[in-house]
């Protein structure tokens, strides 16, 4: 007799969230309890229903492989591999089409200067790898068919008697490695093995606005395998540390140094954006060291967006070196005036 959806019984979609699973389970529960005049077997299949998908464990088995393999068999500890090749055999005499196989993933860093990512840029990259064979597809020879020793499912079972009682194993095909294929003859090219070393080129469109730690996926352009798809290329970006802006989200951060004067007095002062262009900033009068300023709309670009963060500014004082004697002299005349305006500490 096949069970109910488990969702189904609780009145859900599947993929409910925890909280929505006890809040549903509350109400049918007393609706539904014997002792109220309730449907006893509804009031069962409720419970059944919540033990299973309130279980982190088992609520996952049971979203992939339903009724099946939703009990968890001892908290998900699977000492006989079956789980693994679950996709490949499914029970006693029943098999499958053996699971898709992917090849290995490939990481290239990518590093780009502020600039590059301001703007965007287009990049071309040549890497080796092992790529399908094109002249037996992957397969690794020709004249396929299903493995004689699986039977076209890559598993290879058996029955082993334990202590708890008979237990299935499961394990890839020997004959096969578990591609559930065979072929009569060997390729000449890639001498069985379904794949072949390759130079690849690759142009990477990298977009404005991406930021340090981003990947980006380039599908089936990593290492290839026997009868199986290659895997991917992940395209990881690092920045490289600009020498005059620091990089905060979509914000640059300056550190700005005027003249003792400029601060004092207020006044302009030139700064260069990260496009090139320079502009004026406003540095208002009796500006403090360490003070800030912000200008709104010149940062980074946002990702796939027009709008841009600011700069935030802060300002410090620019130490002159090597003076003649007349600036010194006026230094020391604005220092004496500056001394008497303090006025003095009485005991």
């Amino acid at each position: 007799m096949n069970k109910k959806d488990y969702y189904e019984v609780l009145g859900l979609k599947k993929g409910a969230s925890a909280s929505e699973i006890k809040k549903a389970y509350r109400t049918l529960a007393k609706e539904l309890h014997p002792d109220k005049g309730g449907d006893e077997n509804a009031f069962k299949e409720v419970n059944e229903a919540y033990e299973v998908l309130s279980d982190t464990d088992k609520k996952k088995r049971y979203d992939q492989f339903g009724h099946e393999d939703s009990s968890g068999g001892g908290g998900g500890h699977d000492p006989f591999g079956f789980n693994a090749f679950r996709n490949g055999f499914n029970g006693f005499g029943r098999s499958q089409q053996p699971a898709e196989r992917f090849g290995d993933n490939m990481n290239l860093l990518i590093k780009l200067t502020l600039e590059e990512i301001y703007t965007g840029i287009k990049k071309t990259y040549k890497y080796s790898r092992n790529g399908t064979c094109n002249t037996c597809s992957g397969h690794g020879g020709t004249d396929i068919d299903d493995c004689s020793t699986c039977n076209g499912s890559g598993v290879h079972t058996r029955i082993l008697q334990t202590p708890i009682g008979m237990m299935q194993q499961s394990m890839p095909c020997p004959t096969c490695s578990g591609l559930g294929k065979s072929y009569k003859v060997q390729c000449g090219v890639c001498n069985g093995q379904g794949t072949k070393a390759i130079e690849e080129t690759i142009e990477v469109d990298i977009p404005a606005g991406v930021a340090e730690g981003m990947t980006f996926v380039m599908s089936e352009k990593g290492q290839g395998i026997k009868g199986g798809k290659c895997g991917n290329l992940l395209i990881n970006i690092q920045e490289i540390k600009h020498k005059q802006y620091q990089r905060s989200g979509n914000d640059l951060k300056l550190n700005l140094k005027v003249n003792y004067p400029l601060l004092i007095l207020g006044g302009k002062v030139e700064v260069e954006l990260i496009e090139g262009a320079k502009i004026r900033v406003s540095v208002p009068e009796y500006s403090d060291v360490g003070g800030h300023l912000r200008i709104q709309g010149k940062g980074m670009k946002f990702l796939n967006q027009d709008q841009r963060g600011d700069i935030l500014i802060t300002l410090g004082v620019e130490v002159p070196k090597d003076l003649d004697d007349d600036t010194k002299a006026l230094l020391i005349n604005l220092k004496e005036k500056l001394e008497k305006n303090v006025g003095t500490i009485e005991n």
